[in-house]
């Protein structure tokens, strides 16, 4: 029986899954990453996909575009190309702003290899190419929590505005133009809702040129964050245009952005709700934050069992060696093979018996993410695996990874408007109070500063001036314990060094 639902009401799951997947020609999992963690070294790397730049797409797109060619009764040749000095500053500009971007890149997060890094002095590859991401094929390193702080953090509502402002710009001349060309809207068609689809390389071609389009117009928002650059959408042509589909995805990002700064609060912060929640786990107010919000207590992770003889997952067997054994496994002499293993190789079909035979194989646990939510939930969930703590910064109000035993309540960022830490900024503060609140301190300061310019002019020797500050750093001491009385330390201070009286000339 068919199943009417347009009286359907949708849970409040639904509805928070709407927000999470794709909707309305947006495409949320164009990128298949692979993630794989490291626990005992607290952190984790992500294996972008490499499959989505021209070069890989090669063979597909000369496939397309000779069926295309054939359904149109087309012969398929190509013509001399010639330089258009246009297209030419075009390419200049464009290399140059993906060598600005990886730059950016390169500086904010670990990248361990990528096409595009130098190893050697030599390139895998180049970025005078026709990149579109700058990311695709690179391994990034991070430690727990990492990607989370950088995407909750991240300024997306800048280049959104900027967007949406360029897309009504173009839109507003696109509806001018047609109003003064004529009225007949029939030179106008509206998007196709349907496209017919031949084959599979069709699929995967015109989905990658979507993607192509659609980055060129979000590569500001996607270089904003590590994960937006990961998991780039891709627009599907037919649906609604490019300003409405921008806005949801904009949606799409700050929904995210605000539920785990709630999330971070909500299980981490030591400050929110004490009395109820200070004794628990951050497991455990999880619980009680998916309880509150009516939603699921299960997590779904895409998990990757993966057999290899050069990706490890750790360094002892079977996940993997230390790096001198690995090197030691690289350069054993490889000797002739046995009657046992000829024999074994044979019957069982190993191509390349040495290699496959002689050398380790490693197995590694990874996950696949092609969503930013995907990333999120992964990494939020291995926090709480690991016991990865948080604490929000009593200087910016930012959320920061606590690390080890090391018990501080301002992190190591430099805020905006700032040129020191938020902790190097902090110490400077507690100085201050301490030598306002502390009189002894104030003096022996007030002394120091004094007795320094005298040392730099020369008119106190500096074997004289270590001597004093040593025994001054004592009486400052005793002052604060006491023993002597602020008067005494005066005095003394006074008496160390005291001011020459010029001397008068003879008349």
């Amino acid at each position: 029986m068919e199943r009417d639902y347009s009286e359907y009401q949708p849970t409040t799951y639904d509805r928070y899954l709407q927000y999470r997947s794709n909707r309305n020609g947006v495409r949320l999992d164009y990128f298949v990453n692979k993630v794989y963690f490291h626990p005992e070294r607290k952190n984790f790397t992500v294996s972008v996909d490499p499959h989505k730049e021209n070069d890989s797409m090669q063979d597909e797109i000369d496939e397309y575009e000779r069926d295309v060619a054939r359904r149109e009764g087309k012969s398929l040749s190509v013509s001399p190309s010639q330089d258009d000095p246009e297209d030419t500053q075009n390419h200049a500009e464009l290399t140059a702003d993906r060598r600005e971007q990886f730059s950016e890149m390169q500086k904010r997060y670990q990248l361990v290899s990528s096409p595009f890094l130098e190893i050697d002095g030599i390139t895998r590859n180049n970025l005078d190419a026709e990149t579109i991401n700058v990311l695709s094929g690179a391994y990034i390193r991070m430690n727990y929590g990492e990607g989370i702080l950088d995407f909750v953090y991240a300024d997306f509502v800048t280049p959104l505005r900027q967007n949406m402002m360029l897309l009504e710009s173009l839109q507003y001349l696109a509806e001018s133009e047609k109003e003064k060309s004529q009225s007949n809207t029939e030179d106008w068609p509206e998007p196709k809702t349907i496209q017919k689809i031949y084959n599979e390389t069709q699929a995967i071609v015109e989905d990658f040129y979507a993607y192509e389009s659609t980055f060129i117009l979000l590569h500001d928002v996607a270089y904003a964050s590590l994960y937006s650059a990961v998991c780039p959408p891709l627009f599907e042509n037919g649906y609604w245009g490019d300003l409405k589909r921008l806005e949801w995805y904009g949606n799409y990002l700050l929904t995210l952005q605000n539920e785990y700064l709630e999330m971070l609060e909500f299980c981490y912060d030591e400050d929110f709700w004490p009395e109820v929640l200070g004794a628990l786990y951050p497991s455990e107010r999880l619980y009680l934050y998916r309880k509150s919000k009516g939603l699921p207590l299960y997590f779904d992770r895409k998990e990757e069992f993966l057999l290899n003889k050069s990706i490890m997952g750790g360094d002892k067997m079977p996940y993997g060696l230390k790096s001198e054994e690995f090197r030691q496994m690289l350069n054993r002499v490889v000797n002739p093979l046995s009657d046992a293993e000829k024999e074994f190789a044979k019957k069982y079909h190993i191509p390349g018996p040495k290699v496959s035979l002689r050398t380790n194989t490693f197995l590694s646990v990874g996950y696949e993410a092609n969503t930013i939510s995907d990333m999120l939930e992964l990494e939020f969930t291995k926090m709480l695996e690991q016991g990865i703590r948080f604490r929000k910064c009593k200087r910016c109000g930012k959320y920061f990874i606590m690390k080890g035993n090391y018990d501080t309540t301002y992190c190591d960022r430099i805020a905006k408007g700032e040129i020191r830490t938020c902790q190097e900024l902090a110490a400077i503060d507690n100085y201050k109070a301490k030598v306002a609140d502390n009189e002894a301190l104030a003096v022996y300061s007030k002394y120091y500063k004094r007795y320094s310019a005298r040392l730099k002019v020369r008119q106190i020797k500096d074997e004289d001036f270590k001597k004093w500050r040593y025994q001054a750093i004592i009486k400052r001491d005793e002052c604060t314990d006491g023993k002597i009385t602020l008067q005494e330390l005066i005095g003394w201070m006074e008496a160390a060094f005291p001011n020459r009286k010029p001397q008068r000339k003879e008349e």
